[in-house]
């Protein structure tokens, strides 16, 4: 990527979950930017997944990505965001990490009004029902999330509240 906002790298991703977990969110005063990053990396993360079968090349390759589509819980308008997922046990997860906000990511609050959501991974799209974990699996799950990819445990660090895994089961 030519535009240094849109860089799809590990400091790209750095800047996108300090600007979604500033208090304000994307756009807010804390930074000297619109939201143009967290719009513009989305958008070049979602073209390298589709057109790569579900990879970003270069730095980012080893990095598991989905992208779901979500409905609005609010607008009912159709939603699509790029996330890292996680295969544990054969299942298929999100974590609402949000960068570690003190609040839920929007799509968190999309799959809780409307679980029914569409699903691209490695290069195939398919129905999926997003079922929020609870209880000792949620820990359980969460705990080998951060074993895996050791950034959500530094996420969950800066937060007070429990973040959500969701699990999204094929349908």
């Amino acid at each position: 990527m030519k535009d240094k906002n849109t860089e799809l790298n590990w400091a790209g991703i750095d800047k996108l979950a300090a600007e979604i977990r500033a208090s304000g969110g994307p756009g807010s005063n804390e930074w000297d930017m619109d939201n143009s990053h967290t719009k513009g990396f989305n958008e070049a993360f979602i073209k390298a997944l589709r057109e790569n079968k579900g990879k970003v090349p270069g730095e980012l390759e080893a990095a598991m990505a989905l992208i779901l589509t979500t409905t609005g819980a609010k607008t009912g308008k159709e939603r699509v965001v790029p996330l890292a997922c996680h295969l544990i046990e054969g299942r298929l997860l999100v974590a609402a990490s949000m960068g570690g906000s003190d609040r839920n990511p929007p799509w968190f609050h999309n799959v809780v009004s409307h679980p029914e959501v569409l699903v691209e991974k490695d290069g195939e799209t398919f129905s999926a029902m997003a079922v929020v974990t609870e209880g000792e699996d949620r820990n359980s799950l969460f705990q080998q999330i951060c074993e895996n990819v050791p950034t959500f445990a530094d996420y969950q660090s800066r937060t007070r509240r429990q973040i959500p895994v969701v699990e999204l089961k094929r349908r």
